[in-house]
């Protein structure tokens, strides 16, 4: 079995969308919800597909001919299941306004921003020293490493604030909140985080890929905010 996997933009994904109408190599699709199984009725490599592409969170669609197989993992995560035919549920999701909060956070930086469908519709980003790691060792050291953690906690702090405040015009129609940067930042983060505790139904798991959180990061999420994953398998020739 080959199993090939790719990310798709929104615009590739509609392109791919296409193209899997058009071919005529697929006839059988199988729409699958959060948490779900494709069950028993999947060929092989449909099976192999969906179990490569672990889409518990947002469900996938998946697209079974002759051989072969492709399922797609959306951005946000699918609301029908069952045996619905064709692109059409696909295409309705990535059509939608989808409102999405958006925390990018490293140390040192963080940028907060909501979206709009792929509009950036509100951004705020701040750069706070936090000190490097020292490396000596004795009563100097964790003199440094308590300065340190203070000025990790009211970083988190002033982010969670700006994070609030500029959530809460869009809180009641936010669908969604995502979260960019280093993941043992972010999960420390989130302890911390009252405002985001409280948001926990709304945050998805995905991390965003993200080097430095500024406005320039922010400008550009979009794109990857409406990131699919797609994954190919077929089988191969004895």
């Amino acid at each position: 079995m080959r199993i090939e996997r790719q990310t798709a933009s929104k615009r590739r994904l509609l392109r791919l969308l296409d193209e899997l109408e058009c071919g005529g190599v697929y006839d059988r699709t199988l729409y699958v919800g959060p948490g779900e199984s494709g069950g028993q009725w999947l060929p092989r490599t449909a099976s192999e597909a969906l179990a490569a592409l672990a889409a518990d969170e947002t469900g996938a669609a998946v697209f079974a001919g002759d051989g072969r197989a492709v399922a797609v993992a959306p951005p946000f995560p699918l609301d029908v299941s069952g045996g619905c035919e064709g692109t059409a549920p696909l295409r309705e999701l990535m059509a939608r306004d989808v409102v999405v909060g958006v925390v990018l956070l490293r140390l040192r930086r963080y940028a907060v921003g909501v979206l709009r469908g792929e509009t950036l519709a509100a951004s705020k980003t701040e750069t706070r020293y936090v000190k490097n790691r020292h490396r000596k060792g004795g009563s100097s050291q964790r003199r440094f490493e308590r300065s340190r953690e203070r000025l990790v906690r009211e970083l988190f702090d002033k982010t969670c604030e700006m994070t609030s405040q500029i959530f809460a015009p869009h809180e009641k129609e936010m669908d969604y909140i995502l979260l960019g940067g280093e993941r043992h930042t972010l999960r420390a983060f989130v302890e911390r985080c009252g405002y985001l505790g409280r948001n926990r139904d709304k945050t998805l798991s995905r991390v965003l890929d993200v080097h430095s959180p500024n406005q320039a990061a922010l400008s550009g999420i979009a794109r990857e905010v409406w990131q699919s994953r797609v994954v190919f398998a077929e089988e191969e020739e004895e």
